[in-house]
């Protein structure tokens, strides 16, 4: 079978300047930060990071990506960890993101908190220059290009808002989708 892929992270400083911090409306607030110890060592990658935007006064999403070459293992569904971490998932479907005449399919997730605090989630996955919503797809074309002895780099990029109001729901996901709709063409520059 020959030699072993090699497990490692691309530059994640790279891949966070490559991303503006002004995205249409959407500016950058406060610093970049990464993973930490825990999340790098479980994910097989030091390449992590999240940036947080605002539009306005009303809404701060945040940005995060986590970006391995070779190593799928590195990425999985995000609803695992905010379970994990005290969340509870209300809403698990799909939806579409329209970034000019495309049509982009992402995970629609909602989740909630003790006292009321509620999130919403949008992600899709990255094989190389192949985005996809589904965690199946993502797999095999990884499986695919390490089968054929090509590099893969692979990620998971999500965005999410909080949000403690239950009447700001639709309002917080309907800048959320638009937040994805100039988030997509920033990290498909950025990770081709």
């Amino acid at each position: 079978w020959g030699e072993r892929p090699r497990f490692s992270s691309a530059g994640i400083g790279a891949i966070g300047h490559a991303i503006p911090t002004t995205l249409g409306k959407w500016v950058a607030d406060g610093p970049d930060r990464g993973g930490s110890e825990d999340e790098k060592k479980i994910l097989q990658t030091d390449a992590i990071l999240t940036r947080t935007y605002r539009c306005g006064e009303l809404l701060k999403c945040d940005l995060s990506i986590v970006h391995a070459v070779d190593n799928p293992n590195a990425v999985h569904p995000p609803e695992l960890c905010y379970i994990g971490s005290g969340w509870t998932e209300a809403r698990k479907d799909e939806a579409t993101v329209e970034v000019g005449d495309q049509v982009h399919r992402v995970n629609r997730r909602l989740f909630y908190r003790s006292a009321g605090v509620r999130m919403w989630v949008l992600y899709w996955y990255k094989a190389g220059p192949d985005s996809s919503s589904s965690y199946l797809g993502f797999q095999w074309a990884a499986l695919k290009a390490r089968f054929l002895r090509r590099t893969c780099p692979c990620s998971l990029i999500q965005v999410r808002g909080e949000f403690d109001k239950p009447d700001l729901e639709q309002e917080v996901l309907t800048e959320l989708r638009k937040f994805a709709a100039v988030v997509i063409p920033a990290v498909n520059a950025a990770i081709p």
